[in-house]
């Protein structure tokens, strides 16, 4: 067969690929709705459709109230309540996927070759992959479109009349939509730059022509950039309005490091400990295909690709949120630097006949075609069970049954409670979203907002339950109720503790999605009357066996409700919640640790160990049920047994600080002091605590009045360090 039938083949089959990609982008970015900042956006917009004008204050918290707020992203609210109000949820949705679709729409267009298509395919699927964990609804969405719009008219069009026109419009919309703007103006700068260093500095011939700009195209982006500054202060603030995100950026170190540390999307996405992990593997996997690229190309390098590449490396590296920024620079230079490379410098002489080398793209074309066609058909099934319906629920489309506390919630705009509430970080936009103003918060996302002095205070209240902080903003700010999201995190202990202990606040909501305690007040007694639980009474609420049938699933309802009585101190409630879990599936771990807790606590050591043996029995990988089983063999003096079982679980999680001073007991009690004394050393050297422990360990020691060991006064652990 001719070279053209192999040439034509390899690119209809290209074509094909590239068919499929873009339907698994459509599939894939049609998810159920499931961010939490999306709700505080279309109640800003709701507000602004309104009352016509962007506030220039907070107007939804009680906590920093009237304090002046630069609200960047009011177009894109504006935009969402529009749309979500004309076409529903789902027609958010869609417009996520299309934004998505055109963006790399834009990308395909920026790097298409016809003889290597296979090559652009893999890549946007590299893409893909990374871009994926951050479809949400949010303007970041937009941001990126606009950011590949720009790249696609500078490298292309630049010198089009209407280029500067797009330019402009572009950096309008996207200085009314997301902070992250300032990428317009960065991008025509680095233009800039580079192209005066290829006139003024004495590089390689090569790398001086390659992508080198007439002396009218200079001059363009000379005009363009200032240009673009001004366009980015059209905005309700103006210069104000411009400068914020700017400001914001720069002032990330220092106290603001706080967020990087509690906030998910904030924390580094490689580390020295996760390096060689297959976390965002796509992402590490782009940064060294990139890098291989300068290395094929080096002797033809694009300056203005190489700074981009560096900034958006060192930008992506800065936090998870901004991968996909990078990916698409990563993209864009691997697309730039394979165009000198040629199939004859790649393979050796004897394997660049047409045949083998068409040959070749097809079957890699057929490769990807399938790995998209088997995540599709992976994802295609993922759904999950609704408590609600006893029906199964598909993770696309719709709003997300798992990831809200819409139950509590649904409480709160029942009964029309008002008030300003204590809240979560992670549940402050959806409470906007859907009971302000009748409630204000104490926090939401909006953490440049509430600054990270706040942000302290607030984590001292939520994970440590510091009831006389929570006295001053109470007094303060008038708070009279309080709702603790447990639908994406368990309620801290302590947080919980510290509510049901004040006398003059009661529990009037409690399920497996969130607690909600209102402060008796005038205002609050009708709600307090009807409503407050005597936990002293609780009953679980059984599910429909005869509705549910033989299906298998994860009764997780029955042990959130049972972990929050149990550490309120209702033990006996926690545990006929926890039986009737086992009721609905008799094999779940979960419900037999929580019993093996409650009989633990009651010194019914024989049964605490048959329910932790049972939980490592059905959850051999769960650690926490290893632990309990462990201890069980200890307090059952089987000391041979937890001995092997704390083994395992230091196997298992190397830095598990009860396996550490479980052994250290252990040992202690058969006489083994100098390997007990070993373990609280190797505990103090990972920087792990536990006071009490070291304390029953000196104990045990002392107790059985062995002279002939090096045993101080006391063991001090010296540094602090949480492992979860």
């Amino acid at each position: 067969m001719s070279e053209r039938f192999w040439r034509n083949l390899s690119t209809a089959l290209g074509w094909l690929s590239i068919g499929v990609l873009f339907a698994l982008i459509t599939f894939s970015s049609s998810l159920e709705i499931s961010d939490l900042d999306l709700w505080l956006h279309m109640r800003m917009g709701w507000w602004i459709s309104h009352h016509g004008i962007v506030p220039n204050y907070d107007i939804l918290s009680c906590t920093i109230n009237g304090k002046p707020w630069v609200n960047h992203e009011w177009l894109f609210q504006v935009l969402v309540y529009q749309v979500q109000n004309a076409f529903g949820y789902n027609g958010l949705i869609t417009m996520q996927s299309l934004v998505i679709a055109l963006t790399f729409l834009v990308l395909l267009v920026l790097g298409y070759s016809r003889e290597r298509l296979w090559l652009t395919v893999l890549t946007l699927l590299m893409v893909l992959m990374v871009y994926q964990n951050r479809f949400t609804i949010r303007p970041d969405i937009f941001s990126l479109l606009f950011f590949t719009l720009d790249i696609y008219i500078l490298s292309l069009h630049l010198n089009k009349r209407w280029a500067l026109a797009a330019l402009v419009v572009l950096q309008v919309l996207w200085s009314n939509m997301h902070g992250f703007f300032f990428f317009g103006p960065l991008l025509v700068g680095v233009g800039i730059f580079s192209e005066f260093i290829k006139r003024r500095l004495p590089l390689p011939y090569e790398w001086n022509t390659v992508g080198r700009l007439d002396d009218a195209e200079y001059g363009t982006l000379l005009k363009i950039f200032p240009i673009l500054i001004l366009a980015s202060c059209i905005n309700p603030l103006t210069f104000k309005g411009a400068w914020y995100p700017v400001s914001v950026f720069f002032s990330l170190a220092g106290d603001n490091k706080i967020f990087f540390d509690h906030i998910l999307e904030l924390q580094h996405p490689i580390t020295m400990a996760t390096i060689f992990d297959d976390n965002y593997k796509y992402y590490k996997m782009l940064i060294v295909l990139s890098s291989i690229s300068f290395v094929f190309n080096r002797r033809k390098i694009d300056i203005s690709s190489l700074l981009i590449w560096a900034i958006f490396l060192g930008f992506s590296l800065a936090a998870i949120r901004n991968l996909i920024y990078f990916a698409v620079a990563a993209y864009m230079v691997i697309m730039v630097n394979v165009i000198s490379t040629s199939w004859k410098n790649l393979v050796p002489l004897k394997f660049s006949s047409f045949k083998f080398k068409y040959l070749t793209v097809i079957i890699v074309i057929l490769i990807l075609m399938n790995w998209m066609l088997t995540f599709g058909l992976q994802i295609v099934n993922n759904g999950y069970f609704d408590f609600d319906t006893y029906k199964r629920k598909s993770e696309f489309f719709g709003v997300t049954k798992r990831g809200y506390s819409y139950k509590g919630v649904d409480f709160l705009l029942r009964e029309k409670i008002k008030g300003n509430f204590f809240n979560d970080f992670n549940s402050g936009a959806y409470l906007v979203g859907r009971v302000y103003p009748n409630i204000k918060v104490f926090i939401d996302g909006r953490t440049e907002e509430y600054g990270a002095k706040f942000f302290d205070s607030y984590l001292k209240i939520w994970q440590h339950g510091d009831a006389h902080l929570f006295a001053e903003y109470e007094r303060k700010d008038n708070i009279t109720g309080a709702f603790l999201n447990n639908a994406r995190q368990d309620v801290p202990s302590d947080v919980l503790k510290m509510f049901h202990s004040f006398k003059n606040w009661s529990i009037v909501y409690l399920d497996d999605d969130a607690v909600v305690f209102l402060k008796q007040t005038p205002a609050n007694k009708p709600f307090i009357d009807h409503f407050s639980i005597d936990l002293d009474k609780w009953k679980p609420k059984p599910m429909d066996l005869f509705e549910l049938g033989t299906r298998r699933i994860d009764p997780f309802p029955f042990t959130k409700r049972a972990e929050i009585l149990e550490t309120l101190g209702y033990d006996q409630a926690a545990a006929l919640e926890a039986r009737e879990a086992l009721n609905v599936a008799p094999d779940y771990a979960e419900s037999f640790k929580i019993l093996g807790r409650i009989y633990n606590k009651r010194n019914d050591f024989n049964k605490s160990f048959e329910n932790y043996r049972l939980a490592s029995m059905y959850a051999p990988g769960d650690v926490g049920a290893r632990v309990g089983l462990a201890e069980g063999y200890e307090n059952l003096k089987h000391y041979s047994g937890a001995i092997r079982e704390y083994q395992r679980v230091l196997g298992d999680s190397p830095k598990n600080i009860r396996g550490f001073f479980g052994l250290a007991r252990t040992f202690a009690e058969i006489g083994k002091d100098k390997v007990a004394l070993d373990m609280l050393a190797k505990a103090n050297k990972l920087g792990l605590e536990d006071k009490v422990a070291v304390q029953k360990i000196n104990d045990i020691i002392n107790d059985k009045k062995i002279k002939n060991t090096k045993v101080k006064p006391s063991i001090v652990i010296t540094k602090k360090k949480k492992v979860i």
